[in-house]
């Protein structure tokens, strides 16, 4: 089932037929990591067949304060749903996607235009339009990596915020909590979006940071004599400056990434997209013709015939969005 993530939350967010009343059981699952999110239950009194998702599940903890845990209004992601009746038995098994549309598609119905065929048309547009993007979503990512012996972790998608961070597999930082930092650092996002950075906890000014793999700096014989007390052998000994990710430790980030508004001119591209599909102008082989000649009709076609959108000038507004250095790696 396809949702499309639209303000007001107030209502339900999906519905799914059932045979007979019962009580039935219903799980969400993440679709990536198969991990079991919530699971509810929801009668079905006589007369109906329906059972009603709500936006946000909700359960009471051991003070009876109330804890989110799934929010369908906050990320564009997928879900695999599973509801069972008091028998056990599976009756229904979706996929839940959740995704926001570019273009709210009540907002351009008109006299014979109907919603139904708006939102097919935006789905199909937003579609065109992520075949040649990274797509303009928000989403919660896990970004797993190794540390790199400097100050910095690497980000190669646009983030806004680290909600946890794991180091060697302990939580170190959760931005849920009053106070985030688990131990003496905060996790910070760098100015420029472009990396991953730690503060000290009780240090409030500013210091160096290391951009790259400090050198170690050796220490003579005759220096480390004594230097692990042993008094009987000449140890060299290294020192090797502090940096926040050292090489070879574990770290694992949750992180909010992608868009939380869609960006003026993508609306205007998914318009200009619908309209195309409401009066049957995609036609590439009529909008993408660079030279025509008789004789036997020799046509030649624009290169981007073969990966553009249809429309020339979607092509050039998404031509700033197209990445193709998605993260730099050893050939």
């Amino acid at each position: 089932m396809n949702i499309l993530r639209l303000p007001p939350y107030t209502d339900s967010f999906a519905e799914y037929e059932v045979p007979e009343e019962d009580t039935y059981t219903i799980y969400v699952r993440s679709h990536d990591m198969d991990e079991l999110l919530a699971s509810f239950t929801y009668t079905v009194s006589y007369g109906e067949d329906t059972v009603i998702i709500p936006w946000v599940i909700t359960e009471l903890d051991e003070d009876d304060n109330e804890v989110i845990l799934v929010d369908f209004s906050k990320y564009d992601e997928y879900y695999h749903l599973e509801i069972q009746d008091s028998n056990d038995e599976i009756i229904v098994e979706d996929t839940l996607t959740v995704e926001r549309p570019y273009v709210d598609p009540s907002s351009i119905t008109s006299a014979g235009y109907t919603l139904a065929q708006a939102t097919k048309d935006e789905m199909i547009a937003r579609a065109i339009i992520d075949s040649a993007t990274d797509g303009f979503y928000f989403k919660s990512n896990w970004m797993e990596t190794t540390g790199e012996g400097t100050d910095y972790v690497p980000l190669w998608e646009k983030t806004y915020k680290i909600l946890e961070a794991y180091e060697n597999d302990e939580l170190v930082y959760d931005s849920s909590l009053e106070t985030p930092a688990l131990g003496d650092w905060n996790y910070l996002i760098t100015k420029d979006k472009s990396a991953i950075t730690k503060a000290p906890v009780n240090y409030a000014g500013e210091y160096n940071r290391s951009e790259s793999n400090p050198n170690p700096t050796f220490i003579g014989v005759s220096d480390s004599i004594g230097i692990f007390e042993t008094d009987d052998s000449a140890n060299t000994f290294t020192f090797r400056p502090g940096v926040s990710f050292p090489s070879r430790f574990d770290y694992r980030f949750q992180l909010e990434q992608g868009y939380k508004i869609i960006p003026s001119d993508i609306k205007e591209a998914t318009l200009m997209l619908i309209d195309d599909l409401k009066c049957g102008k995609l036609d590439y082989y009529k909008r993408y013709i660079t030279s025509y000649s008789t004789d036997q009709f020799r046509i030649q076609m624009d290169k981007s015939v073969i990966d553009g959108t249809g429309n020339i000038l979607v092509d050039k507004i998404l031509n700033k969005y197209v990445n193709n250095v998605k993260k730099m790696r050893m050939l």
